[in-house]
């Protein structure tokens, strides 16, 4: 089930007060699926193989320290995790879990589990989040392993709140929120289901060109292609959605209103190459000049 982003501060401060979510930290891994076998582990990943479109991509095998791991209670049980090594990001997970070859990074992967889908064969993705959390915490015990980690959650508004300033402060990624009375609807973004909060910084950026709508979107623009000026060039750092309907249409109908000006980019960060991670447009900024956007290449 995929996050919506939370739209501003507001709805931040609405989500960690209402009693209907619950908070978890947001883990920065790769997304999992887990089955207890009776041979151990077998662990799948959301999207699919190049080989086999049709069939989710295996990871087991990359994973033997993970795959060895047997829990007889527990066969026929699915749970929802992220496979993480602490201290590398998502990118450099990647390449150590799909390496051919194993090394001794592989054995550091650990399984953070957040959900569970199925329970001894019994499935329960029709129930609530509430009664699978509740499922999980029951069999917690039984998972024991120094390379299995639940999830821990926090349910009042001064615990979230705490847990938020928490992640942020250390440098972590951000945290979850999760209405407690929803389902499971797998491979489906459900509206006002799960919300990520994230943390985050704007930049000032000059709209450079659009990029072509896709699904719904195939007869509007898809993205805002932006960049910053360096050293006197103006050069590409990326694309950003997220703009309302309104908007969107309106850019597709005027490109030429919205070139050359500036926009506001909200990214969670600023990579070496001067790209912004994870951007998302925020609206048009009419009392700046495109010239002022600078990216100062020391600037991270």
């Amino acid at each position: 089930m995929n996050a919506q982003g939370i739209k501003n501060n507001d709805h931040l401060n609405v989500l960690l007060d209402s009693s209907d979510y619950i908070a978890q930290i947001k883990v920065d891994g790769m997304r999992s699926i887990v089955y207890i076998t009776p041979e151990g582990l077998r662990i799948f990943s959301r999207s699919a193989g190049v080989a086999d479109p049709t069939r989710p991509l295996e990871k087991t095998s990359s994973l033997p320290h993970l795959a060895a791991l047997k829990f007889p209670e527990l066969v026929g049980t699915i749970l929802d995790a992220e496979i993480l090594i602490p201290g590398l990001d998502c990118a450099e997970l990647s390449g150590t879990v799909h390496r051919k070859e194993l090394n001794g990074d592989n054995t550091k992967v650990k399984l953070f589990v957040f959900d569970c889908l199925q329970i001894s064969g019994k499935k329960i993705t029709d129930k609530s989040l509430r009664y699978r959390m509740s499922e999980l915490l029951q069999i917690s015990h039984k998972l024991q392993s120094e390379h299995i980690i639940i999830l821990p959650y926090s349910t009042t508004p001064f615990q979230k709140r705490k847990l938020y300033d928490k992640v942020i402060s250390s440098g972590g990624e951000g945290i979850m929120l999760k209405r407690l009375d929803a389902p499971y609807i797998e491979g489906a973004r459900p509206a006002n289901t799960w919300f990520k909060a994230k943390k985050s910084a704007t930049y000032d950026c000059v709209v450079m060109g659009f990029s072509k709508g896709l699904g719904k979107y195939n007869k509007q623009i898809g993205a805002v292609i932006f960049g910053q000026y360096t050293e006197g060039k103006l050069i590409e750092l990326g694309q950003a959605s997220g703009m309302s309907d309104a908007i969107r249409k309106d850019m597709s109908i005027n490109p030429k209103k919205y070139l050359g000006k500036v926009a506001v980019i909200k990214g969670m960060e600023r990579l070496k190459s001067g790209a912004i991670r994870h951007p998302q447009f925020v609206e048009m900024r009419i009392d700046k000049h495109p010239l002022q956007c600078i990216w100062y290449r020391s600037e991270q």
